[in-house]
């Protein structure tokens, strides 16, 4: 869906209906895993690129319902330059999106027999199964798309898991947070740096039976050439008189959780842009 304000960044029309209002259509599946201890930071990233990521797409009965599969890889060292409220904190080592056509769509996913065969068993020899990885299934309504064919490995994203301002219901909170990240578009300063806005609304509760529980109710996803572009974003004038001080009434200052990746695209049928199944770079200094 397009960005609903005017403006030069915005081609197509405007929104008509906004995606917290309903669990239908297109939905997108996150999950923030966290490693093993067994495993160092390198190994951990070269498993889930070389053999976890093409085991799932390679067992057809399964990958059947991926539409689109990217994976992002936390950077080793904390990005400098973000809000000090913005905690790089967490044991999260990236983020694996999957779109899937329906909400309906995610259940016979996950109930699978491959699923349980094939995929499930596989993750714990990665993946820590403690209940300390976050997963949040989400509505996705990108705000500025300027390059709808843009080569999307490589680039860095920045993820800001928020939770919603105390009193806020669910439509009360994505309403203000669409509008907030919106005004971010205003600025031309601001719009330079970006190479994608999109913001992910966690799904109307309730949830079908087998759909964990997220303490996440958004997340917000800015793309980046460069994790070098993210300073200057934060640093910016308009960003810090016009914007940061609006979020306190909209979001839980307190508890916005962060992380700066490197996208990889697994598969993607719907840009049918090149997809790569060679492993990133761990040179992560650019």
């Amino acid at each position: 869906m397009s960005s609903a304000l005017p403006g030069p960044w915005v081609d197509h029309e405007k929104k008509v209906v906004e995606p917290w209002l309903n669990n239908d259509g297109i939905v997108k599946f996150m999950e923030f895993p966290v490693r093993i201890p067994a495993m160092s930071h390198r190994a951990f990233h070269l498993y889930w690129q070389r053999h976890h990521s093409p085991n799932v797409m390679n067992v057809t009965a399964f990958s059947q319902f991926i539409r689109k599969y990217n994976t992002s890889h936390v950077y080793p060292n904390k990005v400098p330059g973000l809000p000090g409220h913005y905690r790089q904190t967490s044991a999260f080592e990236g983020a694996a999106e999957v779109w899937i056509n329906s909400l309906d769509d995610v259940e016979s996913w996950l109930a699978h027999p491959l699923y349980a065969e094939l995929i499930q068993p596989d993750e714990p020899r990665f993946i820590r199964q403690d209940g300390s990885m976050e997963i949040v299934v989400v509505k996705e309504e990108n705000l500025y798309v300027p390059d709808a064919d843009m080569t999307e490995t490589g680039l860095a994203k920045l993820y800001l898991l928020l939770k919603r301002k105390f009193g806020l219901d669910h439509d009360e909170f994505h309403a203000a947070i669409s509008a907030h990240l919106e005004s971010i578009l205003g600025h031309a300063s601001l719009r330079s740096l970006l190479r994608k806005l999109v913001l992910s609304h966690k799904l109307r509760e309730p949830l079908p039976a087998g759909i964990p529980f997220a303490d996440i109710d958004a997340v917000a996803e800015l793309w980046f050439f460069s994790p070098k572009h993210i300073a200057p974003f934060f640093a910016d004038a308009a960003y810090m008189s016009v914007v940061q001080p609006l979020e306190a009434t909209v979001i839980d200052v307190t508890a916005v959780r962060a992380l700066v990746a490197k996208m990889l695209v697994v598969h993607d049928e719907f840009s049918f842009q090149s997809s790569t199944m060679q492993p990133l770079s761990f040179d992560w200094s650019d």
